[in-house]
């Protein structure tokens, strides 16, 4: 009997629980809701707009996922007409607590579903991305800010990028990209575990198609130091279709005044073949069929400042060594 009324506490206790989860986003929402509208107008420059929060004590137990839908920011001023940034989704991971507190909210994962962005640098050489509000307030400590990053992992899924450089006439556009980073971002040090990919990778410079539809993966380590803001890398896990690049460096953030890189990269194959998969006429019929023979030596680097008045110096080596291809059906190759 005593057993029987254990079982019965225990089963109201586990139902009442479950009440009070399924029941808290929809109790909490609009005060999350208004925080989240509050903070975002406060702190960007831009007009941005979302259809709905869904907010879920089960998705991301036991953290709470908060999630935007269909998220758009758009410009002001002279980018009044350009669209920035649009997601499907944008869901996070926050402490339940703190969610509760309505302080001191800390951000844990963060996954973005189909984003479009669309980044612009106009004749005047002003950027639409540039939409962070400075801080009015240098005497806020960290425990004023109602969010706070903890992040440990993010993910992007399915995103188009188009980055359009007016004053360079250079034009990059990703289709399908995927990419996921792991690590401590709370830690002065860490290890940044990256994994990207894209279908389509297309970069032109002066009209000129320098990679059209190239697919890519890069797998990297990246050692994070946020004391120093230097982001270094060494990796022989890039693929630009059937190319494979082995490639290192090192950047230095330099706040306002741009970015000091040190970059260099290389193909370890010598197979012409390799090589010649980056022509897109070629790679995107009967590649598979091509006969080629030859060697190659592809290496080059990127090195010293780059910003708005500056950029950095840079070498490519590209050595072509009784190269032929020929397509299957013409009677001689091209050598």
């Amino acid at each position: 009997m005593m057993l029987k009324k254990i079982l019965k506490i225990t089963g109201i206790v586990l139902l009442v629980l479950i009440g009070v989860a399924v029941a808290a986003p929809y109790l909490f929402k609009n005060q999350i809701i208004q925080k989240v509208k509050k903070e975002i107008n406060k702190n960007l420059n831009a007009n941005v707009d979302f259809k709905d929060v869904d907010i879920s004590f089960f998705r991301q137990f036991p953290k709470v996922a908060i999630a935007l839908d269909s998220l758009r920011i758009t410009g002001k001023d002279v980018f009044a007409n350009d669209t920035l940034f649009v997601a499907e989704r944008v869901d996070a991971a926050l402490n339940i607590m703190s969610v509760i507190k309505g302080k001191d909210m800390k951000i844990y994962s963060i996954f973005i579903a189909s984003p479009r962005i669309h980044a612009i640098v106009n004749k005047d050489s002003l950027v639409n991305w540039d939409i962070m509000k400075p801080d009015s307030s240098n005497t806020n400590t960290a425990s004023d800010k109602p969010f706070k990053m903890a992040l440990q992992k993010y993910t992007v899924q399915n995103a188009y990028i188009n980055y359009t450089d007016i004053t360079s006439d250079l034009v990059t556009e990703i289709f399908n990209l995927n990419h996921e980073g792991k690590g401590d971002f709370t830690a002065d040090l860490f290890t940044l575990k990256t994994s990207t990919s894209t279908d389509a990778l297309t970069v032109t410079y002066g009209g000129i198609p320098f990679l059209a539809h190239a697919k890519a993966k890069v797998d990297a380590d990246i050692e994070v130091d946020n004391k120093a803001n230097v982001y270094r890398y060494n990796t022989d896990k890039i693929m630009l279709n059937d190319l494979q690049l082995s490639s290192r460096g090192a950047v230095i953030n330099l706040d306002k005044n741009g970015y000091d890189l040190d970059l260099t990269f290389n193909a370890p194959s010598t197979d012409f073949k390799n090589l010649l998969s980056l022509v897109p006429a070629i790679y995107e019929k009967d590649f598979a069929k091509i006969k080629t023979n030859g060697k190659a030596l592809f290496s080059g680097f990127v090195k010293g400042i780059y910003n708005d008045k500056t950029l950095p110096a840079y070498h490519v080596d590209l050595d072509v060594n009784n190269g032929f291809f020929q397509y299957p059906d013409l009677p001689k190759p091209l050598q």
